[in-house]
């Protein structure tokens, strides 16, 4: 469904080497009907010339500051109010840095600090920068506030090198925007979203964990909240910077991911995305273990099993959605824990080299009672986008 159509956006480009992916952008946006309007920076005009966008929207760009229109309205005012969203894309970590910092230097920065439409940054950059501590403390505070940040993609970049910082492909920019014009249909509805690893702690500096990202978990909650649940995310150690509008809890343990979980209920929504440890150490060293003592072994037992207890619970949520991971036998090990965790679907993941923990991308098989569907292989997003379709269809279908 297009949700675009007539919708005001305004694009602010900002300048980085992916500027020219901008325009694709912009030719896509037209195709959806949206009116669009444009801001460069000065930076971005050393990138790709004025005329080029020009010519591409049929109107002017806007980029300076203090130039007066017809009507005697300030730029940046009339830009920050007159719109229905406001996108930038690229976003570079400069940019990125100037808006959460309150820093108004120019017309792309007053435009956003003038605004209170909802907003959306599309960073783009070189992988260390996009580690940086600094670049990832601006972006906490942009999620603060309530900004939406499209995550950059994996892949090779214009510095020849390789791994976090693409641009997030502009089809996916497109569907994001479309989506957050979604109609709400799971306002009303409280959701828990699990994700991460669990961390079981052997003694103070050691632990059983596992190679779990977490990014499954974010994208799903993400979804959520775009569709208007209160969405709550529960989440083991990752490098992944929590989603906006949603209410984060920060836990180690399967024993906390339990006991958070049920300190929420009742929820209509539990969504057990997390990689929860089935052991623990039957008992913690107070001190480092040397490898030279006397210990040769570990003595571990089962931890609780954390979507059992959910799904068993007196609150039990009217929906309770588990995720299994397997190396082999995937059907046959997902279809048994179905039945054994007694939640209400499940999805089965592969993880090898090619998907699962180390991926961006999934493949998945969604498991309910009789029926089994296969899912073509998508990116963890689109997993997301048709999980949450799923779960709007349950609610609209669900009877007391």
């Amino acid at each position: 469904m297009n949700l675009l159509k007539n919708k005001k956006i305004l694009l602010i480009v900002t300048g980085g080497i992916a500027c020219y992916k901008a325009l694709d952008l912009i030719r896509k946006l037209q195709e959806k009907e949206s009116h669009v309007e444009c801001v460069l920076t000065s930076n971005a005009q050393e990138f790709i010339k004025v005329i080029t966008f020009e010519s591409l929207l049929g109107k002017k760009v806007k980029s300076n500051l203090f130039t007066l229109d017809q009507e005697k309205n300030m730029n940046h005012i009339k830009l920050a109010t007159d719109t229905d969203i406001i996108l930038v894309a690229p976003c570079t970590a400069n940019f990125i840095s100037k808006i959460s910092n309150g820093v108004a230097d120019d017309l792309a920065t007053n435009v956003m600090l003038a605004s209170n439409k909802p907003k959306m940054v599309a960073p783009a950059m070189n992988t260390n920068m996009w580690q940086n501590k600094a670049v990832k403390n601006n972006l906490y505070t942009l999620k603060k506030i309530g900004i939406t940040i499209l995550s950059p993609q994996s892949g090779k970049l214009a510095c020849r090198t390789e791994g976090k910082g693409k641009l997030m492909d502009v089809d996916l920019i497109v569907d994001n925007l479309n989506l957050f014009f979604a109609e709400k249909k799971l306002r009303g509805r409280t959701a828990i979203v699990t994700a991460g690893p669990s961390i079981e702690k052997i003694d103070p500096i050691r632990f059983i964990g596992n190679f779990s990202s977490g990014l499954q978990g974010y994208e799903i909650a993400e979804s959520l909240s775009f569709f208007g649940a209160k969405t709550i995310l529960i989440s083991g150690p990752t490098k992944l910077l929590p989603p906006s509008n949603v209410e984060f809890i920060s836990v180690e343990s399967s024993e906390e991911f339990l006991q958070k979980s049920l300190e929420k209920l009742p929820v209509d929504i539990y969504i057990s995305v997390a990689a929860i440890s089935d052991w623990k150490a039957k008992k913690i060293s107070q001190s480092k273990l040397k490898k030279n003592s006397a210990v040769t072994s570990f003595h571990f037992k089962q931890n609780r099993d954390v979507l059992k207890s959910i799904s068993t619970h007196k609150k039990r949520p009217k929906l309770v959605v588990g995720f299994s991971a397997e190396t082999e036998n995937l059907l046959k090990n997902s279809e048994r824990k179905f039945k054994v965790k007694q939640c209400d679907w499940m999805l089965a993941n592969k993880i090898d080299e090619k998907y699962g923990f180390k991926s961006e991308k999934n493949k998945v098989f969604f498991i309910e009672k009789n029926n089994i569907k296969e899912w073509k292989v998508m990116t963890k997003k689109l997993v997301a986008r048709k999980l949450v379709k799923k779960i709007v269809s349950f609610f609209k279908n669900y009877k007391l």
